[in-house]
């Protein structure tokens, strides 16, 4: 049998209507997830250092994405700065890890405005990822926080995952068409249960009381999550671009994996200020 025009039909992928690349996707979720797992595990320093390092990489995709030409000036301004930052946060100075972020944003404008290039998006970059960096340090600062820490991930995780696969296979109205021909209202709901099912499941397994303000909790982070997703793109569009990089299989680059984690950090560390005992219910694993 052949298709039209004389040529053979293409092979479904066994993966259905999840699609060919799903099983590189996952698999490299997989190795992240369990790399993540072991630094939040570990915490400390070295924690700190995933933190940074996953930052430096964010700001080369950031810096090739939104400046042309490219300025590794402007990569490794920002990186330190970022780096300066998470420091300064794992030594518990954080009003000096804040001024940190805040003095490279001025630099990057400096440098932007003195190069002829775009200072919004120069100006933006320490802060973009410098404020959740040091957010996510302090979450998992306590020598208790390594599990609260462990389940938001989960929660953010399970959004993008779910959010791809409902939207996959329900497909049906885009969320956002102007800005990302991909999203769709089926994903975006399917993220949201994905959320509260994966962190519940978490929170059962840690013995923890699931209670409404979890839920309502779980609700947020997903859709802030799925908001800097959104961002992410609305950005990416912005300056043409499929993808903010390559260096994870299936998923583009580090940008692309961790936009929903940079928006939802930040919600998720205020509200850790307000109630502390969110997810465990003053029952915090140690």
């Amino acid at each position: 049998m052949t298709g039209e025009a004389g040529q053979a039909p293409s092979r479904r992928s066994i993966w259905g209507p999840l699609g060919g690349d799903f099983g590189i996707r996952l698999a490299s979720a997989l190795v992240l997830f369990g790399f993540a797992l072991l630094v939040v595990r570990a915490g400390g320093w070295y924690f700190s250092a995933w933190v940074a390092l996953a930052c430096a990489i964010m700001a080369i995709e950031w810096e090739r994405m939104t400046q042309q030409p490219f300025s590794w000036a402007g990569v490794v301004v920002a990186a330190l700065t970022v780096a300066a930052a998470v420091v300064l946060a794992t030594l518990g100075r954080y009003e000096w890890a804040f001024a940190a972020a805040g003095a490279g944003a001025f630099v990057m404008f400096a440098h932007a405005q003195a190069s002829g290039r775009h200072r919004r998006w120069a100006f933006a970059l320490p802060l973009y990822l410098g404020v959740p960096a040091i957010a996510l340090v302090w979450l998992r600062s306590s020598p208790e926080g390594w599990l609260p820490t462990l389940w938001f991930l989960f929660v953010v995780w399970a959004t993008d995952s779910w959010a791809m696969i409902a939207g996959r296979v329900f497909k049906g109205p885009l969320l956002a068409p102007r800005i990302s021909p991909k999203k769709t209202w089926s994903g975006f709901f399917g993220g949201v249960i994905g959320a509260i099912g994966i962190g519940a499941i978490f929170a059962a397994v840690a013995g923890w009381a699931i209670t409404w303000p979890m839920v309502a909790v779980m609700t947020a982070i997903s859709l802030v999550g799925q908001a800097g997703d959104v961002l992410e793109s609305a950005v990416k569009r912005r300056f043409q671009t499929k993808d903010a990089g390559d260096v994870i299989p299936g998923h583009g680059g580090f940008l692309d994996r961790m936009d929903s984690l940079l928006a939802a950090t930040i919600l998720y560390a205020l509200v850790r200020m307000l109630a502390p005992w969110i997810p465990a219910g003053g029952v915090l694993g140690g």
